[in-house]
């Protein structure tokens, strides 16, 4: 007489699905995150500051000004008539206060002093006295 039963060995394997789903998740996750980190301002090697406080980027328009002395905002190259009727145009949203419209110049190392000159002039034509301008802390 025999008392047991032999049973067949029984294969272990792992479910992959709940790994498969989570590395789903995280690759969801990392290509969210990466969009977002992405900034609206293009590259450009800032001049260094030695003394004083770094100022935040805290305005609403940003103008940068390449080597060539080119004005863009937004990313778009704009001529320095164009760039003064879009501020304009902010401006008159805005309820035509100064103070609600701040404006950042960021400028190449490289780029001649007249470009700035020229703009900051202009600028100030239409009302604009304090404009903040971006440098580098390193």
């Amino acid at each position: 007489m025999k008392l047991s039963k032999s049973k067949p060995p029984s294969s272990i394997s792992f479910n992959m699905t709940p790994m498969i789903d989570i590395v789903f998740l995280l690759i969801i996750f990392f290509m969210t995150v990466s969009q977002i980190t992405r900034t609206v301002d293009i590259p450009l090697p800032l001049p260094k500051v030695t003394e004083g406080d770094i100022e935040t980027r805290t305005s609403t328009i940003t103008i940068n000004l390449n080597e060539e002395g080119t004005i863009l905002i937004a990313g778009q190259p704009l001529s320095l008539q164009n760039a003064l009727t879009a501020i304009e145009t902010k401006l008159t949203k805005s309820g035509n206060d100064h103070k609600k419209v701040k404006i950042q110049l960021r400028c190449h190392r490289k780029c001649e002093c007249r470009h700035v000159s020229e703009l900051l002039e202009s600028l100030a034509n239409i009302g604009f006295l304090n404009v903040r301008s971006a440098v580098s802390d390193t």
